[in-house]
């Protein structure tokens, strides 16, 4: 898939857009991450390039593995807190810009502050 990164790529962040995200990770962009609804409407599956990597049914149950995809540690300790923090608002129905005070917060928390969170400008 192609990066939406523009010319100018920071060396770390995570860049938003609508549901998806990108993890930037020494200024290579790793993505996207992003979520669907399970069939059921009960829970939501967590995938990475449209290839499903986990799932949460509820919010003691969630379960993720990007092992397969061997991505850097880093990256995947990013995508994970940044998609447990969106399946968090959505379970709560949190509305997006408060989700993205939730996802900063859970990140600045976890101490991965210097993956700074910003929108993908609109074309």
């Amino acid at each position: 898939m192609s990066s939406p990164i523009n010319s100018s790529v920071p060396e770390f962040g995570v860049l938003y857009d609508d549901t998806r995200f990108w993890v930037i990770h020494r200024r290579d962009c790793y993505g996207p991450f992003d979520y669907q609804w399970s069939p059921d409407l009960y829970g939501v599956e967590l995938l990475y390039q449209g290839e499903k990597f986990g799932e949460c049914c509820s919010m003691h149950q969630f379960f993720a593995d990007l092992k397969p995809f061997r991505l850097p540690t880093r990256v995947s300790e990013v995508a994970i807190t940044v998609s447990g923090a969106v399946v968090k608002c959505l379970l709560r129905s949190i509305n997006r810009n408060e989700r993205m005070q939730l996802v900063s917060q859970v990140l600045t928390e976890s101490g991965l502050g210097r993956y700074e969170l910003s929108m993908r400008e609109s074309a």
